[in-house]
């Protein structure tokens, strides 16, 4: 069997990730490490001391290597901790004997680099998720760094077509280097938290018969809140009943800017704003209040939040960019409208709300496609066959035992 060593142990493989519950990460990690070992790898994950204990699945080896690399200490002091989490991975791989590093996410790029430089002169094996190929936050000194980082993976993951184009074009991989392995839904972490939208409406407050419109996840300028304001300005003239509800944290920007947008069109009894990280024993009641999830965004690679929506089989209206035109069946799942167009946008959320029979059966076809089309399992074999891909990569005969 290609996952296990000639010996009949399990292929060892450490996935690093070092965002975790820092920014919700942890949802996915959580998911494809447990179906990664359930198909015979034998996978520790390393990320963040910010993930929280109490969720993480019984049987899952975690540790937490990167410790207070966030916060308002000094970059320079964060950038220390950094480097020496990642020297720390580097270390226990080369002492038990880890073949194959799965990393995601970079956060200081020279020193990513160099790590990954120095597991590949290690004899180590590297395969990487471009969760986003350049991040959005990139300036342009940015890409020199991510074209060596890149050029060091054995292979690389991404999650929709459109990502793997955009990894080609701009940094010149070999498609066979490339693989397209979906997100991955949240269903385990639905269905404990999923309650009635009455229970979940009075636990936050909200009136019952509200048309309930809600933005989920980080508040930052791709994610295109503004337009969905102004969309729902509109939204409000026609639905007297409507409230959105904003529910996240601020991502290297303020949220001030879109409170006086609130102010100036008179929308603030009809918007209820929570700018902060919402605990995983209270997201449920968000996403089960909702009637509708927006996802209005102006960029996008992929979005973890839309696979969330589908996972409370929520209906969703999404901006056609990026992958999340992959995912949503426009008109089956949900409605895709163009991009910075707030009066299509408020077109497509209004017909959604006139309707709100059909937009649930919407929802409940979102859920069937993520269990179905997306599900962990083939997920997971198709990770473990790029595992397997990676190592068969060596250009020396084995010499630990392990099936390459």
């Amino acid at each position: 069997m290609w996952s296990e060593t000639e010996t009949g142990r399990p292929l060892p493989v450490f996935y690093v990730e070092p965002v975790g519950g820092h920014r919700g990460m942890h949802y996915y990690d959580f998911e494809l490490c447990t179906a990664l070992r359930a198909v015979g790898v034998d996978v520790t994950l390393l990320t963040c001391d910010e993930t929280p204990r109490l969720s993480m699945p019984e049987g899952l080896p975690v540790e937490f290597p990167f410790r207070r690399i966030y916060g308002q200490s000094p970059r320079l002091v964060r950038g220390w901790r950094y480097a020496r989490a990642l020297w720390t991975v580097a270390r226990e791989m080369q002492q038990r004997d880890v073949p194959l590093g799965h990393f995601h996410y970079f956060h200081f790029l020279p020193l990513d680099y160099l790590f990954l430089k120095a597991l590949r002169r290690m004899g180590k094996r590297v395969v990487v998720t471009a969760h986003d190929v350049i991040p959005f936050d990139a300036g342009p000194s940015d890409i020199p760094w991510l074209r060596r980082l890149y050029a060091e993976a054995d292979r690389i993951i991404v999650h929709t077509q459109d990502s793997g184009a955009i990894l080609s074009d701009t940094f010149g991989i070999p498609a066979e280097e490339i693989h397209t392995i979906p997100f991955g839904p949240f269903l385990r972490f639905a269905d404990e938290q999923a309650q009635p939208k009455a229970v979940a409406r009075q636990r936050l407050g909200i009136d019952d018969g509200a048309a309930m419109l809600l933005f989920w996840g980080q508040i930052k300028t791709v994610k295109g809140l503004e337009h969905l304001i102004r969309a729902f300005h509109k939204v409000a003239e026609r639905q007297p009943d409507a409230l959105l509800v904003i529910a996240g944290p601020e991502w290297k920007e303020s949220f001030h800017r879109y409170a006086a947008l609130i102010h100036e069109l008179g929308l603030a009894d009809r918007v209820v704003a929570r700018i902060e990280y919402v605990p995983d024993d209270e997201a449920g009641a968000y996403l089960s209040a909702a009637d509708l999830v927006v996802l209005p965004y102006t960029e996008a690679y992929q979005s973890a939040v839309l696979y969330m929506a589908c996972s409370f089989s929520r209906p969703v209206v999404a901006s056609a960019v990026g992958g999340l035109a992959e995912v949503v069946e426009d008109g089956v799942t949900g409605m895709l409208v163009p991009p910075r167009e707030p009066e299509r946008l408020a077109e497509a959320i209004l017909h959604m709300l006139g309707d709100l029979d059909r937009a649930q059966e919407m929802g409940k076809q979102g859920r069937r496609l993520v269990e179905t089309k997306f599900g962990w399992d083939g997920i997971a074999r198709q990770t473990a066959d790029v595992y397997a891909e990676a190592l068969g990569r060596s250009q020396t005969a084995p010499s630990d035992g392990y099936v390459r």
